[in-house]
């Protein structure tokens, strides 16, 4: 699976696990509501570095549009240059699969 199939799909996890969060009945099961806001917990810091790298793209879209008008949009978009390449590598860093037992407990002796 490609990276942007990969970051869909967890997306539209992100996103129905949020759908499913907001049905009181879910809650009945404490179980099933503690593993799906765990699991919601997990995908929030990906969804947030996605949105703002869609953002900070949109943002440097528009400063390169304006910045044969004025050249402080041109410094500007320099800037966003640099903070969509550190928004891309953080977003590829978080899609690497994670180890499933990280999140177990450890015991040191």
């Amino acid at each position: 699976m490609s990276t942007p199939e990969r970051l869909s799909v967890l997306l539209d996890e992100h996103a129905s696990l949020e759908r499913e969060l907001a049905d009181p009945s879910v809650h009945a099961d404490q179980s099933r509501a503690r593993r799906l806001g765990r699991r919601y917990a997990q995908l929030a810091p990906l969804v947030e570095t996605a949105r703002a790298l869609e953002e900070a793209r949109g943002d440097l879209s528009t400063a390169r549009e304006l910045a044969g008008e004025d050249a402080s949009f041109a410094a500007e978009a320099t800037a966003l240059e640099q903070r969509v390449e550190e928004l891309g590598g953080r977003l590829r860093e978080q899609l690497l699969p994670r180890d499933p037992d990280d999140d177990k407990d450890v015991i040191l002796e």
